[in-house]
This record gives C-alpha cells, structure tokens and sequence, in this order.
C-alpha cells in the first residue's frame, strides 16, 4: 500500500470560455502531511480543490487518490474519501429540507434508502436537528 495520499502530475484545466486555470501543476501529499493552498483571488485554489475529489477532471495529466487514478468512472470510489465543503452555504446547500440535504450524498453513492433515512435520522439527533 502507498503512503502517497494524493498526487497530481503536471495537471491543467482549461474552463469551456477558455480560461486556463491550472497551468501544469505537480505536486504530492504524503501520509501525516499537513498543507496550506495559499493565494489571490484567481490564481486557481479552488479550481485545484475542485480536482481532489473529481467535481472537476483535468483537461491533462493525473491526479490520484490513494492509489486510484481520477477518472470519470473512478469518481464514486474516491468520493467515499474525498470531501467537499464550500466557502458560501449558499453553493454548499440545494435541496428544500435539512433532511434532504443531508440524505443527498449517501443516496447518491449508492446507499439504501430505509439505511439513508436511519442515518439521517442519527446524525441529525447527533447535532440536536
């Protein structure tokens, strides 16, 4: 087993209206790493968070996770260790109850709906919901 978490190898990304927005990026994240992604507006953060868990695919190069490279079909997979949280509630927050929103991701990776609801139901009692 590798101790590589996640590896990104000369990637880019180039947004359909043509803006570039990783230009070749390679880098690698080792077991008990801790890493800052620090810069200015525009300059590409979240574009490169986006590639870690497969919202986005590269225009070129890999990006793996664990030992699983980052393909469309691989998606689910690393879904189950990669996360997402956005900045604004606002992107993070789509569907019209507290439940739903909730129930969206374990019925989207293939879950049962009776063992999303008991989920749901125990993680909203968790938070006091």
């Amino acid at each position: 087993m590798s101790h590589h978490l996640l590896e990104f190898k000369d990637v880019r990304f180039r947004y359909p209206d043509g803006t570039e927005a990783l230009k070749g990026v390679s880098f690698l994240i080792t077991h008990g790493e801790s890493v800052g992604i620090v810069g200015a507006n525009g300059a590409g953060k979240s574009t490169l968070l986006l590639h870690m868990n497969g919202y986005l695919l590269p225009t070129s190069g890999e990006v793996t996770v664990g030992e699983v490279p980052l393909r469309k079909e691989t998606r689910p997979e690393i879904r189950r260790k990669v996360g997402v949280v956005f900045q604004n509630p606002d992107d993070q927050l789509f569907m019209p109850t507290v439940f739903d929103d909730v129930a969206f991701g374990p019925l989207n990776l293939g879950l049962p709906p009776d063992r999303v609801r008991e989920r749901v139901h125990e993680a909203l009692r968790q938070v006091g919901a």
